[in-house]
């Protein structure tokens, strides 16, 4: 196969055999990444004739995408795409898949807005191929999330308007139109689908064991339930199974937590046949026991993976030559990067710096994630920045799912990767990694990631660095395993390790503090959780700044102030006595979801903080920053809800002097002037996804670094990359 066919990396390695049947098959792992973060590709899978076709629903970045492939000779080649009528971002086209004859149903959208599209098969992959019909049923939702052809009858799984899961059928009249005929209630929630001619298979993997019902069609066309195949029947009782089904001629096979299964139909009875093997491809065995969708086909199958690298998905072909399995290739959609920005900048100009909508902010570089040590499908999250006090080089520290990055911004027109810190040994990638810096050092905590701990870093070796280098931490703290977010007081040198939620002392989800002026040897200096506060009542927190108050508040004059995101309010708490801190006030507000992280302005006096799931959540109808005043400490007052021009989920806000710059996802950084404290006012931005409305959701920037001497801005977005923009002066008045 041409190794530069996109979309398509060739495997062809031996495997071991097997004699149970003689197709190719194709298994899909269960997805465990949100629609927000993956793109699933494999998820949905279809055998078609020659054709191997497999849905990419999810991506945030293109429109929902089917992909076919077909076979030459034992080459599989990319042989077209398919995208929906109305292709936009997120409009979850390829969701599932599903034949009938010469045409293929292609469920799209979620909740009321879901739809099965139908097409001639022989026209799919012509330039701007248009459905024949649009299936929908009114009332309910989610319709298409799964799909099976039976004969001349598509089956589409959906929910009633009581909430109830409901199987819908459809059939052609003789005009050619498509129409409901029949609905059939479901048994539980959760339920897998596959169906063949007159055999149905139903998997209920959340009923005890685990169970799968097999239907067959009477001459009245109606389904009827012919056996009920269970987990707690096998030898070693199965838990989960019916993850999984596919129904091909006389067999039905059934995926669990730990294998699949094959059933044949004797003498009327449904019996074992065996278990299905692991197979090896160049990278190791396929984990059978994974598998959430089991498609096959005459002499076809598929194998997908929707959850490998990072939820990009990826799927496998398996071919039987007659003498065993054998390893075919390997199937990915990759999306080329965004063409990276260096040697130059792009100025903002009439509402756009290069593909970028701004006002008043100028492009200087921008390097894709590709190019900074992300591998395939890795999403970056927080950026931090450091300058060298000795030789006033700057530098980018920008965290990733696998890792965290290196970038020199000295020369901010050409951004240099210099490399990649890996996670801690046994550790597991992470949505969430948080890097702080105290001194030389950088301190990096990562959550949901198992015994990761603290990694400390001497950020001076970055001054040696010719070409991009595979670094090591140079100190850990293993104290606590997985922590969400880590604040640094740098006049203090006291770390607060937030979110803590296993490895160690959590301290209620609130700070885990660490003595950190011997950078090399952390130490535990104690707890704070504000009672009564957090979503469990724990003091759990998800961000906190801490400053040694020079506010107005003279009765907490030179303390150590800690102002702490938690969840259901914000929390203002005296942390000078590590051993004996004092909780000091809780404000709540209206329309609290999710109270998520802020900044003192330099005055002390006032505060800004931001709720991440408020826009979501339907609270505001706009991007709302909070406005606090606290003269009073033991008295939060808020006294501004500034509404943003977008509706885009709100991240990590900074001050700087005059400036507050927020990170808002999905429309970019922007920038307000806060010179009259409670009342900003936008005078810049730049979004970093040039695709999709500026809406409710978790893609694009992630965080924002305002605080490099040479006022170059760090921006980390998701799915792009690193951006390196600049604010323009405001024109003489």
């Amino acid at each position: 196969m041409p190794s530069q066919l996109p979309g398509v990396r060739p495997h062809r390695t031996p495997i071991s055999p097997h004699s149970m049947c003689t197709t190719i098959l194709l298994l899909a792992l269960s997805a465990s990444f949100s629609p927000a973060n993956g793109q699933a590709f494999g998820r949905a899978l279809l055998v078609a004739g020659d054709q191997v076709l497999v849905g990419e629903a999810d991506h945030g970045r293109v429109p929902g995408t089917v992909w076919g492939y077909r076979s030459t000779d034992g080459e599989w080649e990319l042989g077209g795409r398919l995208q929906g009528p109305d292709a936009q971002t997120n409009d979850r086209f390829g969701t599932s898949l599903a034949q009938i004859g010469d045409l293929l149903f292609v469920g799209a959208g979620s909740g009321e807005n879901a739809v099965v599209h139908i097409y001639r098969i022989g026209e799919i992959w012509h330039d701007g191929a248009a459905p024949l019909q649009t299936l929908s049923v009114d009332g309910s939702t989610g319709l298409g999330a799964m799909l099976a052809g039976a004969g001349d009858e598509l089956l589409a799984v959906a929910r009633s308007p009581d909430g109830a899961s409901q199987l819908t059928s459809f059939r052609s009249g003789v005009d050619g139109v498509w129409s409901q005929v029949a609905t059939m209630a479901l048994p539980s929630d959760r339920v897998t689908l596959a169906a063949d001619g007159a055999v149905l298979a139903i998997g209920l993997p959340g009923v005890d064991a685990g169970q799968v019902l097999i239907h067959t069609r009477g001459g009245n066309g109606e389904w009827s339930v012919a056996a009920t195949l269970d987990g707690a029947a096998l030898a070693e009782p199965e838990r989960g199974f019916g993850r999984t089904v596919a129904v091909h001629g006389g067999s039905v096979v059934v995926g669990g937590r730990s294998g699949a299964y094959e059933y044949s139909q004797v003498d009327g009875e449904w019996v074992l046949a065996g278990g299905w093997p692991q197979v090896a491809d160049a990278d190791g065995d396929l984990a059978v026991e994974s598998a959430s969708t089991i498609t096959l086909g005459a002499h076809i199958a598929l194998l997908g993976y929707p959850s490998a690298d990072f939820g990009m998905g990826a799927a496998t072909v398996l071919a039987d030559g007659g003498d065993g399995w054998a390893f075919s290739t390997h199937l990915i959609a990759d999306h080329a990067p965004l063409p990276r920005v260096v040697g130059g900048e792009a100025p903002c100009e009439e509402g756009m710096a290069d593909l970028y909508a701004c006002n008043g902010i100028d492009l200087i570089a921008f390097l894709p994630r590709e190019e900074i040590g992300a591998a395939r499908g890795s999403r970056l999250n927080d950026v931090w920045g450091w300058q060298d006090p000795e030789t006033g080089r700057e530098y980018a520290l920008i965290g990733r799912m696998d890792g965290t990055s290196f970038v020199e911004v000295t020369d901010p027109l050409n951004p240099r990767y210099l490399g990649n810190l890996a996670p801690t040994e046994g550790s597991n990638p992470s949505t969430w990694r948080d890097i702080k810096v105290y001194g030389s050092y950088a301190f990096v905590v990562a959550d949901n990631a198992g015994d990761h701990g603290m990694q400390v870093f001497e950020l001076t070796q970055l001054n040696a660095v010719a070409r991009p280098h595979e670094f090591a931490a140079t100190a850990l703290y293993s104290e606590i395993g997985s922590v969400h977010n880590i604040a640094i007081n740098e006049e203090t040198g006291f770390a607060y390790l937030i979110g803590s939620s296993s490895g160690g002392e959590t301290c209620g989800g609130g700070s885990h503090i660490v003595n950190i002026r011997d950078p090399l040897h952390p130490t535990f200096a104690g707890c704070f959780a504000h009672p009564n506060t957090g979503r469990r009542g724990t003091g759990g927190s998800h961000d906190a700044h801490c400053v040694v108050y020079r506010g107005p508040d003279q009765d907490y004059s030179d303390r150590e102030i800690c102002v702490n995101s938690n969840e259901t309010a914000l929390s203002v708490a005296d942390l000078t006595d590590k051993e004996r801190p004092v909780a000091i006030a809780a404000a709540e507000y209206a329309g609290v979801v999710y109270a998520h992280q802020g900044w003192f302005a330099d005055d002390h006096r006032y505060f800004y903080s931001n709720d991440e799931l408020d826009e979501l959540g339907g609270e505001v109808s706009a991007t709302r920053t909070l406005v606090w005043d606290l003269q009073d400490l033991d008295d939060p007052m808020l006294v501004r809800e500034y509404m943003s021009p977008t509706r885009a989920t709100d991240h990590n806000l900074y001050v700087l002097g005059d400036h507050l710059y927020m990170s808002n996802n999905r429309s970019g950084l922007r920038v307000l002037d806060i010179a009259d404290r409670e009342n900003p006012v936008e005078i810049g931005y730049f979004d970093t996804t040039p695709w999709g409305p500026d809406e409710p959701g978790f893609d694009g920037t992630w965080s924002v670094y305002p605080y490099l001497e040479s006022g170059t801005l760090l921006l980390s977005s998701r799915r792009e990359g690193i951006f390196l923009v600049r604010l323009r002066e405001p024109a003489p008045s």
